[in-house]
């Protein structure tokens, strides 16, 4: 009975620290998928007004027609896209 016992109270001694443990763990997880968040947002903003200043310069699509500016154009409106599909 004693020995029940004792192995009893180590298992629930084992298994009370590995949940603390993974607790834990998952804790910084989650910080480090909100830092993650956050800076998708930011990042997805700043080539969003990078994009409207690029349209902005080019009012009559002169640069936007070309073919290596246009395929910068496209890159930069299809990174946009893609980021707003992510969030």
């Amino acid at each position: 009975m004693i020995i029940a016992i004792v192995l009893l109270s180590i298992l629930s001694i084992i298994l009370g620290y590995s949940t603390f443990n993974l607790l834990k763990k998952l804790e910084r997880y989650e910080e480090q998928l909100e830092e993650s968040d956050e800076w998708l947002v930011a990042t997805q903003s700043e080539i969003k007004q990078i994009l409207q200043t690029i349209e902005e310069l080019d009012s009559k699509h002169l640069f936007e027609d070309d073919d290596e500016v246009g395929q910068v154009f496209k890159q930069i409106k299809d990174t946009v896209n893609s980021i707003e599909k992510l969030l």
